[in-house]
């Protein structure tokens, strides 16, 4: 399935699913992956219940991707205010933009991967407290 391009929609992105996998005797190999500006790779475990974010980046642009677990991905546009909630399984990931505050919930055990187009600079902080409550739906 190809991937979502983070220019299909500005604000609020579909699920994020790998572009190829390739499976024979040696392993497998999945590009996550074929486009984005991204400066910084991180990568990170979460433990079932935790919580990540709750804050929004005016310059940093971000690919959120599950390598392994579950989670609840909760994105407010804060020039608008406008809601989404996004599901995540294992092998999904979705984008993050500038000026929307998230709040991604591990519903399981999770290993993940965070894509930043910038780096974080403690000269120049770009991490805005944003609380994002739960999704009223």
């Amino acid at each position: 399935m190809p991937a979502t391009s983070p220019r299909t929609n500005s604000s609020m992105h579909d699920v994020i699913h790998p572009s190829f996998t390739r499976r024979d005797e040696r392993g497998t190999f999945t590009e996550v992956l074929r486009e984005g500006p991204w400066h910084t790779v991180i990568t990170g475990n979460m433990r079932s219940g935790a919580v990540l974010g709750h804050h929004y980046h005016r310059r940093t642009r971000m690919c959120f991707f599950l390598l392994r677990g579950r989670a609840t991905v909760q994105i407010v546009r804060v020039t608008d205010g406008h809601r989404r909630t996004t599901h995540l399984e294992t092998g999904e990931g979705t984008y993050l933009e500038t000026n929307e505050a998230h709040a991604i919930r591990f519903l399981a055990d999770a290993e993940f991967l965070l894509l930043k187009s910038e780096p974080y600079d403690p000269a120049r902080p770009d991490t805005i407290p944003f609380r994002v409550e739960d999704d009223p739906a």
